[in-house]
């Protein structure tokens, strides 16, 4: 939750400037999307602390690396367009099969171009910057970990109001204690569009 502490103020800054900034040119559009999809993490490997080899002086790592798993990933967020350009604030949640880490959040803020609006097909690009946090059930704390994503997609308008997104990502930094990885995301899921 101490994310959404300090992402929450930069959110609402983020919102209120476009707002005033897109006030005096065309309409701003307001798009919610739910997706789902598959979390394909390449082979990176985690060497977590060891609670039961714990002294005084601090905790030493468990033997053998924590291997995380592909999973599943819900995804969710806010993305306000104004004609080609758009930002978007998201949120996604992957389950883990790794031993203590069970759970890895993503909250991120992208930038996303529209190549072009006027067909029922609109494709697009993006890229941004997050912070990613594993949780579980261990009990050495995991501190958010810097990471960024770019990728591409397409809505397909079906109405005025609805949309199916399809798209493709890849979420480029963090796991505690690796080099940096890749987390390749295909996903689709629904638009509700508000103008």
């Amino acid at each position: 939750m101490r994310i959404m502490r300090i992402a929450a103020p930069w959110l609402l800054l983020v919102f209120i400037t476009c707002s005033l900034a897109w006030g005096q040119g065309p309409k701003l559009n307001v798009d919610v999307f739910a997706e789902g999809g598959v979390s394909f993490i390449e082979n990176t490997k985690l060497q977590r602390a060891c609670p039961a080899l714990c002294t005084p002086s601090g905790c030493p790592p468990c033997p053998g690396p924590l291997t995380f798993s592909n999973a599943g990933r819900l995804f969710t967020g806010v993305r306000l367009r104004m004609g080609h350009a758009a930002i978007e604030a998201s949120y996604s949640y992957s389950p883990n099969q790794a031993a203590a880490y069970n759970r890895l959040n993503v909250f991120s803020f992208n930038y996303v171009e529209y190549l072009w609006l006027k067909s029922k097909v609109q494709p697009f690009a993006t890229f941004g910057l997050g912070a990613s946090r594993l949780s579980g059930t261990s009990n050495t704390p995991v501190n958010p970990n810097f990471v960024w994503n770019y990728g591409g997609g397409a809505d397909i308008r079906l109405h005025r109001h609805l949309a199916l997104r399809l798209e493709l990502r890849d979420y480029v930094g963090g796991l505690p204690g690796s080099e940096t990885s890749h987390n390749i995301v295909p996903s689709a899921g629904i638009v509700f569009r508000f103008k």
